[in-house]
């Protein structure tokens, strides 16, 4: 069923009669997905056939959960206090018992690990970040793709150039990023811009933002890029920004990371606080709670890059850092390797548990299997379908490929 929030997204149900038919399904090992109640289908199959299960968690739920909140509701506080109470903590004790019922769970950070850990998960867990492709990040260096950063009469801006990339949305914090440059960066430096990569239902906000701050003509939004061209926008930028809380693993903060863009962020106690580690291979700030403490923290966040921007053997010194250890932890083969450790080691888990097949027991036994399972499959992702319709996407948005082709 497709969720109107996030165009292209569809989420599984078990609405056909075969899914039912546990005979139908012969794997070695099941793969899940957390963001989807299918990998109650992953617990199932290892109950009724005693097929491992590996599971994977790749999204913070708590940073998602309000996303399905227009703005104006996501701010009110017995709003959030509900969500707390009626979706967040019910969300938690639910996969974590899942988790609990399989034999591993892969994640992209320690924060993501210990978060988990916190929430009583006691199944074996697996630090595993996203691999970098170096036949796209590795490539020759391009022409210079900024050919957007005119001003009203054809000149050209001819200082710093702040890029952040990603999915225009609120969770993302770009609106954050608007006002630290408008704030803090813009009025030192008339020549800096800061470009904007990407798309999504927040983008026009995000334009009314930068008008509002007096920095729309310094602000640039060239929209979605092919990702073959994404190489040269971290080369040709002098640091990368990032303000998301989000991530449990920032795809483009990895891949500007690899390329060696020196880069400022916020800390997040997960994908971003793994990522980064401050003044080695980047700059890593608090962001700071409360509206005086965020306001501190922008303050603090335009500093650094300003002190960054004055310096640019420091930069060079970031960038060198960040390369080496990118390439350290994300190229293909130190990351396929773990995975590969990650399904032997399930395989073991599941071996050693001694898990009963239902298919074995009597017919009672399956069907009540089945019931646990694919009730709050339904249950849940049927509510999630049902939500999507408070804050539908755009129109615009709706019809639309997300993402350019590779290669285009």
């Amino acid at each position: 069923m497709p969720l109107k929030t996030y165009p292209g997204l569809h989420l599984p149900l078990p609405l056909e009669s075969w899914v039912y038919d546990a005979n139908r399904w012969n794997f070695d090992i099941v793969f899940a997905q957390t963001t989807s109640l299918l990998l109650e289908f992953g617990v199932w199959l290892r109950k009724m056939r005693g097929i491992p299960l590996l599971c994977v968690n790749t999204t913070h739920l708590v940073a998602a959960y309000d996303v399905l909140l227009p703005e104006r509701l996501s701010k009110l506080g017995w709003v959030n206090a509900g969500l707390e109470f009626a979706l967040k903590r019910p969300y938690e004790k639910l996969f974590a018992s899942v988790y609990n019922n399989s034999d591993g769970l892969v994640v992209l950070s320690e924060g993501l690990r210990s978060y988990w850990r916190e929430r009583g998960v006691t199944a074996p867990i697996h630090v595993i970040p996203r691999a970098v492709q170096p036949a796209i990040f590795d490539r020759p260096l391009g022409a210079d793709p900024y050919t957007h950063l005119e001003r009203a009469g054809g000149a050209v801006f001819r200082g710093a150039r702040l890029l952040c990339a990603g999915r225009h949305t609120r969770e993302k914090s770009q609106d954050r990023l608007i006002r630290i440059f408008a704030r803090h960066v813009a009025p030192v430096d008339p020549e800096a811009t800061l470009t904007l990569l990407g798309d999504g239902p927040d983008c026009d906000l995000y334009k009314r933002v930068a008008e509002e701050e007096g920095v729309g003509d310094r602000v640039f939004f060239p929209g979605e890029v092919p990702f073959t061209a994404m190489a040269d926008y971290y080369a040709y930028a002098d640091v990368f920004v990032h303000a998301s809380l989000s991530e449990t693993y920032g795809n483009v903060l990895g891949e500007a990371l690899w390329c060696g863009t020196p880069t400022v962020a916020f800390a997040d106690g997960m994908g971003v606080s793994s990522q980064i580690k401050d003044r080695v291979n980047g700059v890593l700030l608090s962001p700071g709670k409360g509206e005086q403490g965020e306001r501190d923290a922008d303050e603090a966040f335009g500093r650094a890059l300003l002190a960054l921007l004055a310096d640019p053997q420091e930069r060079a010194r970031l960038g060198k850092g960040a390369s080496k250890i990118s390439r350290e932890r994300s190229s293909p083969m130190a990351v396929q390797q773990r995975i590969a450790d990650a399904f032997r080691h399930a395989q073991e888990h599941a071996a050693a548990c001694g898990v009963r097949a239902a298919l074995e027991g009597p017919r009672v036994l399956q069907w009540m299997t089945t019931f646990q399972h694919f009730r709050s499959w339904s249950t849940v992702n049927g509510g999630i379908y049902l939500a999507g319709h408070i804050r539908p996407a755009a129109q615009k948005y709706q019809k639309k490929k997300l993402h350019p082709q590779i290669g285009s």
